[in-house]
């Protein structure tokens, strides 16, 4: 290097220079995120989704909670106990209340989920006793709690109102063996994993499967578009129910759950397993058209919001206003919740899950159609 190169000075790098950087870096980066408008959208609808989904999905005064009403009395005390129920449905919308005549009935649809609660109006009731048995469904305490308390308010007003006195003890108990609230959590443990390891394994990797022409790789050969979709939706539910599966175990041993034996456990990993494949086919059919990861990035949280609280993980169903329980109908968390809890916390046995089970299947049948009909190729 000569003399004159060496001493030569050096070009200036003043601020009118670094402000053409930043400017430089600024208008690409507003470039790419412009040209990509889901991503827009979706940031702009991430509170609002939030905001209309967390809203009314917690925390909210129940209401609608189906009620089994036994009068096996049929007397003035009675008739007023049946006034009062009606008066909870009527008013505050408390309950659904169906009235029953035969009590091993109205057992039989609480086991199976039908009734949160059974409410005995014993023979001979009166305020000096016998009192009103109450048997709620204590794998909810939300609504065990609140009907328990307005269940007791009513019959205490009527017993005053005959006797002017305090009234007979009202029997009330629960229909399953207790539980706390991080045992009741345990099914929508299990499904958050799955929720998390089918966007792993059904979104990102699709996703990134098409950025680096893996799919076009594949579609060279004699695999055709459905047998593509069909492998990537399995693989996704695979990886998905494993990490479900794990969680599962990890409950029934170290929680006291109620598991009625090995058929149940085995029901509850094909839940798993329904569950996850359900949920891998949704984020197939999301990203059928999509191009890049930065999509999933803004939708990951929509999708969060529209799936898992909707499924009634964290607070019953009931609580909802109409539109969110037709989301929570249709969405296939709800059904993984529910199939679980039953098995695991209500002892069920696996035939009370099979039309869960039905739905689950069919659902991700209907999602792999139209994702293979959605399905783009990248040449």
């Amino acid at each position: 290097m000569s003399r004159a190169s060496a001493g030569a000075p050096r070009p200036a790098r003043g601020i009118g220079l670094a402000l053409l950087g930043i400017a430089a870096i600024c208008q690409r980066a507003y470039l790419t995120l412009w040209r990509q408008p889901v991503l827009i959208v979706s940031t702009m609808l991430f509170p609002l989704v939030y905001l209309l989904v967390l809203g009314n999905s917690l925390n909210r005064q129940l209401r609608h909670v189906p009620l089994a009403v036994v009068d096996e009395a049929a007397n003035a005390d009675s008739l007023a106990c049946r006034r009062g129920v009606m008066a909870l449905q009527t008013g505050r919308e408390l309950v659904d209340a169906v009235f029953l005549e035969d009590r091993e009935e109205a057992m039989k649809g609480l086991r199976r989920g039908v009734y949160r609660a059974v409410w005995i109006l014993p023979f001979r009731l009166s305020a000096k006793g016998p009192g009103p048995a109450f048997i709620g469904d204590n794998t909810d305490r939300f609504s065990y709690d609140t009907l328990s308390s307005a269940l007791n308010q009513i019959w205490e007003e009527v017993a005053h109102a005959e006797a002017g006195t305090a009234a007979a003890a009202a029997a009330q108990l629960e229909a399953y063996p207790y539980l706390d609230y991080l045992t009741y959590l345990g099914p929508a443990v299990v499904c958050l994993s799955i929720f998390m390891g089918s966007m792993v394994a059904g979104g990102l990797q699709v996703l990134e499967d098409r950025m680096y022409g893996y799919h076009e790789g594949y579609l060279v050969t004699p695999i055709s578009t459905g047998a593509l979709v069909a492998g990537n939706v399995l693989a996704g539910g695979i990886v998905a129910s494993l990490a479900g599966g794990l969680v599962l175990v990890a409950i029934v041993l170290l929680t006291p759950v109620t598991v009625a034996g090995t058929e149940s456990i085995a029901a509850g990993l094909t839940t798993v397993f329904l569950t996850s494949l359900a949920i891998s086919a949704i984020w197939f059919l999301l990203f059928a058209r999509a191009r890049r990861v930065s999509v999933l990035r803004g939708m990951f949280g929509i999708i969060n919001a529209a799936l898992f609280f909707p499924s009634g993980a964290l607070y019953p169903v009931e609580s909802y206003p109409e539109w969110l329980r037709w989301v929570s109908r249709a969405d296939p968390l709800t059904y993984g919740v529910n199939s679980l809890r039953d098995l695991l916390l209500r002892g069920a046995r696996p035939a009370v899950v099979y039309p869960a089970w039905v739905f689950l299947l069919t659902f991700a049948l209907v999602c792999a159609v139209l994702t293979r009909v959605l399905f783009r190729r990248e040449i």
